[in-house]
């Protein structure tokens, strides 16, 4: 427990002068940058602790060796006087290699060769007891959980009082719902952008306005805002809807709570500070760059001033406009005309988010351990074994014979004190373990850790176990192998219960060439390479590698990918998502996956990539026999889909799946399949088809059309034949030249859409924000529906510009029906004979007609 506190205390230290340091030396930008950055040092320092417990020890040796004794009597006390007492009754510590041999002491754990942290003793020293003044020391030591949980529980009842106040301060207030306020509150909620409904009260307990709430927000005013001008009361609610907009209330609160927890450090009571003052900065910055003169608001800021007054416990929980405290700042900050006044783009936050979980996950499993080369061999007593001539050999030395299981079990007697106490400063360990066999035998797997199994046959009558445990919990797991009736039977369980244990063990298993597997695993990787036998069994999840095998398979993983190569076998291979390649093999075998190709060829020359967030499959030209399926179908000697290699480019479809094939001087091809089984629409149903989670797709070409949809990312799709379809969550998309019928939907982005070609093209556009400009034909014949909205915050007007002419009307009332206010900029004309509709509607971007 200590270790783990004082590292915690040293990461926390680091988290927070970081972020202070980083926000100090970042003047040069906005205030809501420097926000947004103390704001992710409170959040990492927060999932600090947890993290640290659930991650896996990274050991860099960076403390001096004279650290470990130091170390290990503050994880057990007691070590130290169980080392004297193991001396006395079971003879002396001996050092070999600067490391510690137990001579005499029996465990129910085979030998290990590990490294550890030690003291790098001499020879013949003797570990004292240790001293009075230590013990009282470490006594007071673990009284910190107590001192830690009443100043936790001192700090939340002040954070709850505050709440309590602030609620009886707004029962006892009085709503402004005269005809003057409201119509000012809605006007600048639209303006700020504000969607949920907003309070607006008065009280003579408040001498400065303030914000508070999460999910209802409240607005309370000093008493004299009765008789505020309108100017005056606008720039006010102005500043507080601003909190509203950003959720400044919840950054509060989240910021008092990381305070209550670390309320012994005096940095998060600092950066909790600055973090209030970035965050009324932000809010002027937002007033003024909404069009309010800095001087004329600097003045509004010194009349609120003038009248604040401290608020106690219900002002931390609150955002109150103006705080004698912070005052000097805010103003020369207002007045400065080389501030940059910009608010958070829409990246922003995300970015903060991927960039705090690379800065917390390695700086949690950080474990700084004392730089020493010193490795423990413990000494076992020899067991006759009667029904096993099993062998556990240490790496690196020497072999001799030991119990049939391999773990920890508490120790017995002071004999197994030190021993214990020993064994629990390793970190992860190597053993060897074998049983006689014979050729036709069964090796039956039961690993309830799981790990990664890797089988490969040799020429001994013999099932050899190389053994390595690793993980957090690799102490808390025991290993067995024993022989059964007609072969082995190797397993592995957690000695200790819980329902969060971790590990990442690894199996390397020998059998004879001849010989069978029932395997059943947890978790973990299956590899089996030049056996022939049959091999049945699942894994939670992991991959599958099976290569030069002959015989029967039948092997499920949870997911991952499955390749079987050079084999011939016949049964079934499944993953519940990857990818199933199946390469150079004869038998009836049969891949299946719940979200993934399917690929089946003669040679072993594919090859997978993702590129631009398509997914490509590469043969080597000339193998004329390449089966490709869609996610959830299974391909076998009889594959639903096949597509074969030629010298110039051309598509192929199959009932699996939409095919295309492209080749490059004869050299390869390249095979694109489709993820997506959902039911097909009448549009762009031929050609290429995909469908992925999220993340950017590009086609070079769609020779037979489109249909690609992505939950969000960027779309490009170069020439293209037949109908095309495109949708993104948000993203950009680009298509064309096209010379057919187009459809592109996008939440948020730009687009561009260039069309060739004489006949008839429909396009449909729609996109929630972005520009939309369309290349067409001189001589095109269509059916003009063309609509672009601004919303009242953008500042501006939309367009629509057209190389063609046009007659464009544009709204005159603000219709809020779709939600932020807005007005409409339409064109309704038929070009040439008119045909096809070409229909676009977007928000706060320009829509461009060009002739190509």
């Amino acid at each position: 427990m200590i270790p783990f506190v004082a590292a915690l205390l040293v990461k926390l230290t680091l988290i927070l002068t970081a972020g202070l340091v980083v926000s100090a030396i970042s003047r040069g930008l906005s205030p809501s940058v420097r926000h947004l950055v103390l704001y992710a040092t409170l959040l990492i320092s927060a999932l600090l602790p947890l993290a640290m417990w659930m991650s896996p020890n990274w050991n860099v040796p960076v403390l001096p060796r004279a650290f470990s004794t130091g170390l290990s009597s503050a994880n057990d006390p007691g070590l130290a006087s169980a080392s004297r007492r193991s001396n006395a009754s079971s003879g002396s510590i001996g050092f070999v290699d600067g490391g510690a041999t137990a001579r005499g002491a029996v465990l129910p754990a085979s030998p290990i060769d590990a490294p550890v942290a030690l003291s790098s003793a001499r020879a013949g020293d003797v570990v004292t007891p240790l001293s009075a003044a230590t013990r009282a020391g470490l006594g007071v030591l673990q009284l910190l959980p107590l001192f830690w949980a009443i100043g936790f529980a001192a700090v939340i009842a002040w954070l709850i009082i505050g709440h309590i106040g602030l609620r009886r301060i707004a029962a006892r207030s009085w709503p402004l719902d005269g005809e003057d306020w409201t119509r000012i509150l809605e006007e600048e909620r639209n303006y700020a952008g504000v969607a949920k409904p907003v309070i607006l009260r008065t009280s003579s307990a408040i001498s400065t306005p303030l914000t508070w709430g999460v999910r209802v927000p409240v607005v309370l005013l000093p008493e004299d805002a009765l008789e505020w001008p309108e100017a005056h009361g606008r720039i006010v609610l102005r500043h507080e809807l601003a909190h509203v907009a950003r959720g400044d209330a919840l950054t509060q609160l989240a910021a008092g709570l990381v305070c209550a927890g670390y309320w012994f450090h005096p940095l998060a009571w600092i950066t909790e500070r600055r973090l209030r003052a970035e965050c009324e900065r932000a809010c002027d910055d937002n007033v003024v760059s909404l069009g309010t003169p800095a001087a004329e608001y600097a003045a509004h800021l010194l009349e609120v001033a003038r009248s604040a007054r401290a608020f106690g416990a219900a002002g931390f929980l609150s955002v109150a406009m103006a705080r004698p405290s912070q005052l000097e700042g805010r103003l020369l900050a207002v007045l400065s005309e080389s501030r940059r006044r910009v608010r958070l783009s829409s990246r922003a936050r995300p970015a903060a988010a991927v960039l705090s979980a690379i800065v917390l996950l390695p700086l949690a499993a950080f474990r700084a351990v004392p730089s020493t080369n010193a490795r423990v061999r413990v000494e076992v007593a020899p067991r006759q074994s009667n029904n096993s001539s099993e062998q556990f050999t240490p790496a690196n030395s020497t072999e001799s014979n030991t119990p049939a299981s391999v773990g920890n079990e508490a120790p017995t007697g002071s004999r197994a004190t030190l021993a214990g106490k020993t064994q629990q400063l390793r970190a992860d360990t190597t053993f060897q373990l074998s049983v006689p066999a014979r050729s036709g035998g069964t090796l039956t797997l039961d690993l309830k850790t799981g790990g990664r199994i890797i089988m490969t046959g040799w020429d001994r009558q013999e099932v050899s176990v190389r053994a390595l445990l690793r993980g957090r919990d690799w102490r808390a797991t025991r290993v067995t192998l024993e022989p059964s009736a007609g072969g082995a039977r190797l397993a592995s369980e957690f000695t200790a219960s819980g329902s969060n244990q971790s590990s990442s063990h690894v199996f390397e298993i020998k059998v004879p060439r001849s010989y069978n597997a029932a395997l059943s695993s947890a978790g973990g990787s299956i590899s089996i390479a030049g056996v022939d036998g049959s091999f049945r069994g699942q894994t939670g999840g992991g991959e599958i590698n099976i290569e030069k095998v002959n015989g029967n398979v039948d092997i499920q993983t949870g997911g991952g990918d499955v390749h079987v190569s050079d084999s011939r076998v016949d049964g079934n291979v499944s993953t519940g998502g990857g990818v199933v390649r199946i390469e150079g093999v004869t038998g009836n075998i049969i891949g299946m996956s719940g979200s993934g190709p399917v690929i089946q060829t003669k040679s072993s020359s594919t090859s997978i990539r993702t590129e631009n967030g398509a997914t490509l499959v590469a043969v080597a030209a000339g193998d004329g026999d390449v089966h490709v399926g869609t996610g959830s179908g299974k391909e076998s000697g009889k594959s639903r889909g096949t597509v074969g290699s030629s010298s110039s480019s051309g598509s192929s479809s199959s009932s699996g799946g939409s095919i295309y094939t492209s080749t490059d001087g004869g050299i390869s091809t390249t095979t694109h399949w489709s993820d997506d089984d959902s039911p097909r629409t009448g549009f762009a149903t031929s050609g290429i088809r995909m469908s992925v989670a999220g993340g950017p797709i590009s086609l070079a070409a769609a020779p037979d059309g489109a249909h690609v949809t992505t939950g969000g990312g960027r779309i490009r799709i170069g020439a293209s034949g037949g109908e095309v379809y495109a949708m993104t969550g948000g993203g950009d998309i680009d298509i064309g030249p096209a010379k057919g019928s187009v459809e592109a939907h996008t939440g948020a982005g730009d687009v561009a859409i260039e069309l060739e070609g004489a006949g008839s093209h429909s396009v449909s556009v729609t996109s929630g924000r972005g520009k939309v400009v369309l290349v067409v034909p001189r001589d095109l014949d269509a059916t003009l529906e063309l609509e672009t909205a601004y919303t009242n915050n953008l500042g501006h007007k939309t367009r629509i510009v057209s190389d063609f002419p046009l007659q464009t009307t544009e709204t005159a009332d603000w219709d809020s029906r779709e939600g932020t206010p807005r007005r409409y900029v339409r064109a309704r004309q038929t070009l040439g004979k008119g045909g096809g509709v070409i229909r676009v509607r977007t928000v706060n971007g320009d829509v461009v007609l060009k002739r190509s």
